[in-house]
């Protein structure tokens, strides 16, 4: 008798199991759903549905447009248009319509039709979601860590009542939306705890945070590896963040070293396929956009271990595209204006190691690195064999002239009239600043991304440069 009540827990169990799977994954077999809509003042040609693959649409002169598309898969989607992006989610099968103004986005579009009950409520959220952004971000992120932790719930609370009180006034959620906006909440709060100690250390660079043994227990009750779960969201930051926080503490202070243990970690960290593909293909863009040469190092091992064709294809073309910029390449020439007005070329430099800034009067990051740059280069004031060089891509060339003037600012500071400054951001790949550069004092590259004034590894960075 005891034996088959264990035979008959344990088929129950199974039974469960296999159901409480089935509702987790929501994969269904293609089916066509239809979303509708209008765009008012809309300024693109083209609408966009986001999820495992791009669907685009023609929007028409009056805004409007009609997506079919063949889904398998329930969670989350996002809408493109030009730089806005509206959430919903979506049951394979479903149709669904929607109307907004371009100019007000996310505050003005109304969905209706399946699922619109889960749909306006995206809006709700996202716009809730806003308004509770730190007003103070260096406030937000230095603070003690137990000050940090209970603000980071007090926020994960209001966001999870609204979605209580959103229920009582409009009816019960779809059962599967439910869990997964609970879950979007969760992974939220998850990126901005393990933003902490990152944060807080570039924003108190003079600081180490120590954070206590039991800071982590917040990834207890959370989901790591779920295939499922890349339909949510946020958990598409949450695994990024997880394998930086995961391996911040195994490797040293160089960059290069971090991006490969990073790499390193991910078949460590996760067994998921579609996980693992995500999580290289995403960790090689970022090393794309930040050190061409550690992406050199780990090409050959991104190939062998990408194996979604779509994302191995497109980190390649990337990275064939940087290949100008790799270490030893002859660095591309310029031409600028010194305050003086005379005109100053790289090759001015030859036989001298170059550190070069690319920033502007109005970028508040490149403001916050010139006191790290005064000191780097009070460093190196003895050594007349490397030359520090800011070139400003301000349209305002009174407003460059007046700020070195009034802040006398040191080193060589020179200013890029349109055509240079598009020339400079198109031969070094520029798409943010503030942009730092190293060329070698033989005029190749050294490094097309390198490290900023505040980093830690600068100086190393220098060091080595200086001795070859």
């Amino acid at each position: 008798m005891f034996q088959n009540n264990i035979v008959f827990v344990l088929i129950i169990s199974l039974f469960f199991l296999l159901i409480s799977c089935k509702e987790k994954s929501k994969h269904y077999t293609p089916t066509t759903t239809l979303i509708e809509g209008q765009i008012a003042s809309s300024d693109s040609p083209v609408i966009s549905l986001f999820g495992s693959e791009e669907i685009k649409a023609a929007i028409d002169p009056t805004g409007k447009f009609i997506i079919q598309a063949e889904l398998e898969k329930a969670g989350f989607y996002s809408l493109g248009l030009s730089n806005h992006t509206i959430q919903l989610f979506i049951v394979p099968g479903d149709r669904i319509s929607l109307t907004a103004d371009q100019r007000t986005l996310q505050a003005s579009v109304v969905f209706k039709g399946d699922h619109s009950k889960e749909n306006n409520y995206l809006v709700v959220y996202e716009n809730l979601k806003s308004t509770l952004q730190p007003q103070d971000f260096q406030t937000f992120f230095t603070q003690q860590e137990d000050e940090f932790i209970k603000a980071v719930e007090e926020r994960t609370a209001v966001l999870n009542a609204s979605q209580q009180d959103y229920q009582k006034k409009n009816g019960p959620f779809d059962e599967f939306f439910a869990e997964m906006i609970s879950e979007e909440v969760a992974y939220d709060a998850a990126i901005m705890k393990m933003n902490y100690p990152v944060y807080f250390e570039y924003l108190m660079p003079d600081s180490n945070v120590v954070l206590s043994d039991t800071y982590d227990s917040f990834l207890q009750n959370l989901e790591i590896d779920s295939e499922d779960n890349l339909m949510v969201p946020a958990y598409k930051g949450f695994i990024m963040k997880y394998l930086e926080f995961k391996t911040k503490n195994d490797t040293s202070d160089h960059e290069s070293t971090q991006n490969i243990n990073r790499f390193n970690n991910i078949s460590k960290l996760f067994q998921s396929e579609n996980v693992k593909n995500l999580l290289y293909y995403t960790l090689l863009k970022e090393i794309l956009e930040t050190s061409i040469n550690d992406a050199s190092l780990l090409m050959d091992m991104y190939t062998e271990a990408q194996t979604n064709t779509k994302y191995k294809n497109e980190i390649t073309t990337g990275f064939n595209s940087w290949s100008s910029l790799l270490k030893g390449k002859s660095a591309p020439d310029f031409e600028c204006s010194a305050v003086n007005g005379k005109t100053v070329s790289l090759h001015n430099f030859t036989g001298k190691l170059i550190y070069i800034d690319i920033w502007a009067t109005w970028c508040g990051p490149c403001l916050r690195e010139l006191p790290y740059l005064e000191n780097l280069q009070e460093k190196y004031k003895q050594r007349e064999d490397i030359a520090f060089i800011s070139i400003s891509i301000d349209d305002d060339k009174a407003a460059w002239s007046t700020m070195v003037k009034e802040k006398d600012m040191k080193g060589i500071q020179l200013h890029a009239n349109t055509e240079m400054h598009l020339k400079i951001v198109s031969d070094y790949l520029i798409n943010g600043i503030p942009r730092f550069i190293i060329i070698d004092k033989s005029g190749n590259i050294w490094n097309a991304n390198a490290p900023r004034p505040s980093s830690k590894e600068i100086i190393h960075e220098i060091d080595q440069a200086l001795t070859i």
